[in-house]
């Protein structure tokens, strides 16, 4: 009886070890699976993202057998899969779900890229800007080209999308260099594609040009199509930029349908569309034009692109005006004026982003710097002060009273230092800038060739009557009131001072011709509008403007756009007063006759 017992328990142990071991086998099987798919869904999203689909959705049917590592290497992979979709809000809402789990470097550099990429796609450039900066931090950690590279590429991205150009480019040669010194060749390829578009970008099309076959030769080499594209794209529409409109187009079609294969929600479709469409309206081709204008522009309408919306709307309203459909060609232009301001308005948001962050960050390294000083010196102390408790007290003791002393005399020198800045700066009667200290501004400004510019003068209508009528405190109170008015129209980063007497000007970074022209306006009017009885007396305000633009990479000084603004000024005055006038050159005023 204990024999027959003994043998059923061996043949239950038996039969357990081989289930579990059938068991093992299939749990091998699965793992093995698994990370097959997830290496397909990788090379999918480094070359044909649209092609990542399916393996994804094998994968979510399998997430219930994943390992840890294997879901966190999903999580991610899904992640980049929605932002090439575009739905970034998704996206960053994914990463921050498990991202506090995950401890490894490798994988927290990746989560950042992803909350990077997504929230400069979103706008929210300071959240882009603070995870880009834990990106670099974790340099140092990672252990191959391919990692860095990926950290490097996302602010390239960042910094490109916010004009930090020279930025961007120090990355971009920073992931070049990985491809020479590790032997990465995705590195090089990314590099190289890397700089042909920030060069593209920031106006450099030559040194672009020089550099876009070495780019092409090593993302062919690395078997990159993608980024085989994206270089030949940048060249294809330089070529339409250039006026070589023949050439262009026979570059520019072939790309479309491979792009439509990779990646068919992509900018660069946008882009290659819009620019097919410029160049089919220099050649004639209107009923082309439109058709690949039209696609453009209700593409950048659904991806919200609005530096793309701006563009083609631009374009439509060209190739409407071009077909004689002049009340379609009409409000194309209105809604590219509107974009025009959200995208002025976009790029103040971006670069006041840029420095808010730049400035903290730096503000920490400052303090990171100051805390080390510190701690070396109290190290110092306690290393010759030890075994003298007493005199360390006393030592201490005397410090902080001649810290206390210091203290006070630093507070009172910087106070006294901030008030005689302001003084010398400000004028004492407005509250603006005075003479000097307007132009030493506005010469800054005007060093900066990447955006456009405007300087504009006004001056207070028969401000010498007003005076002899009512008094010099009369005149104070219409000059004050002026400089109030306009400041609650003038955007941030608007240069506002007084030249002195009733003489006044502006000078608007970033403003085109039509920009500016419109904020005079408001300036006028408001000017005109405004009810003096405040004053003790009822009169008519009003005030004469003069503008002078430089376009991006213009050659126009300060100086000549300040003579060219005064010279409008005079127009202003001669043509009757209250009213805005824009300077145009000899040449300009020959074709406006012709």
């Amino acid at each position: 009886m204990i024999t027959v017992m003994r043998r059923a328990f061996i043949q239950a142990i038996a039969i357990f070890i081989f289930a579990l071991g059938q068991i093992c086998d299939v749990k091998a099987r699965e793992t093995a699976n698994v990370d097959a798919l997830l290496a397909e869904v990788s090379a999918h999203l480094r070359s044909t993202p649209e092609k990542s689909v399916a393996p994804l959705a094998q994968l979510q049917a399998l997430q219930l057998t994943f390992t840890v590592a294997q879901n966190e290497r999903y999580l991610l992979l899904y992640a980049s899969f929605l932002g090439f979709r575009g739905r970034h809000e998704e996206r960053i809402a994914l990463v921050r779900s498990f991202a506090k789990q995950v401890q490894t470097p490798v994988m927290r550099a990746r989560l950042l890229y992803e909350v990077v990429d997504g929230n400069t796609a979103l706008g929210k450039y300071e959240d882009a800007l603070q995870a880009m900066n834990e990106q670099i931090l974790l340099l140092p950690l990672l252990a191959n080209a391919h990692e860095e590279s990926h950290v490097l590429n996302g602010a390239v991205t960042l910094l490109s999308a916010l004009h930090a150009y020279d930025d961007a480019l120090t990355y971009a040669e920073r992931i070049q260099s990985l491809g020479a010194s590790m032997g990465g060749s995705y590195a090089k390829c990314m590099g190289l594609t890397d700089k042909v578009e920030v060069n593209f970008m920031r106006g450099a099309s030559a040194l672009a040009r020089s550099i876009v076959q070495d780019a092409i030769r090593a993302c062919e080499e690395n078997k990159n199509p993608l980024f085989v594209i994206i270089s030949k794209t940048h060249s294809a529409i330089d070529q339409i930029d250039s006026g070589n409109y023949t050439d262009g187009l026979t570059a520019t079609l072939p790309l479309l349908n491979e792009f439509s294969q990779l990646s068919h929600n992509s900018d660069y479709i946008t882009q290659l569309e819009e620019a097919v469409a410029r160049a089919y309206l220099k050649t004639g081709n209107l009923d082309r034009a439109e058709q690949y204008g039209l696609q453009a522009y209700q593409r950048a309408q659904s991806g919200k692109a609005l530096l793309l919306q701006e563009k083609t709307s631009e374009t439509m309203a060209a190739i409407k005006r071009a077909k004689g459909q002049l009340a379609q060609a009409i409000s194309y232009y209105d809604i590219n004026l509107a974009l025009k301001k959200q995208v002025l308005d976009d790029q103040l948001h971006k670069h006041l982003a840029y420095q808010r962050v730049k400035f903290d960050t730096q503000d920490k390294a400052n303090q990171l710097a100051l805390l080390e000083q510190k701690n070396k010196n109290l190290n110092t102390e306690k290393a010759l002060q030890q075994g003298k408790y007493q005199n360390l007290v006393l030592l201490l003791t005397l410090g902080l009273v001649v810290l206390s002393i210091l203290g006070a005399w630093l507070l009172r020198t910087l106070r006294q230092k901030n008030t005689f800045r302001k003084s010398a700066q400000i004028d004492g009667l407005t509250e603006v800038c005075n003479r000097a200290h307007f132009m030493a501004c506005a010469r800054q400004a005007f060093d900066n060739k990447n955006s456009p510019i405007s300087v504009v003068l006004f001056d207070m209508d028969f401000f010498k009557k007003i005076n002899d009528t009512y008094g010099h405190a009369t005149g104070d109170w219409v000059l004050k009131s002026v400089c109030n008015t306009v400041r609650h129209i003038l955007h941030k980063g608007a240069i506002f001072g007084r030249l002195g007497g009733e003489e006044f000007a502006l000078c608007l970074p970033a403003f085109s011709e039509e920009a500016s022209r419109a904020v005079a306006e408001r300036c006028r009017a408001a000017i005109a509008a405004t009810d003096t009885r405040h004053s003790g007396f009822s009169f008519q305000m009003t005030a004469s403007f003069g503008i002078a633009s430089r376009a991006v990479h213009g050659e126009m000084s300060f100086e000549e756009a300040l003579a060219a603004s005064d010279n409008a000024l005079y127009g202003s005055k001669n043509g009757g007063r209250n009213r805005v006038t824009v300077y145009q050159s000899a040449q300009e005023q020959a074709t406006a006759l012709a």
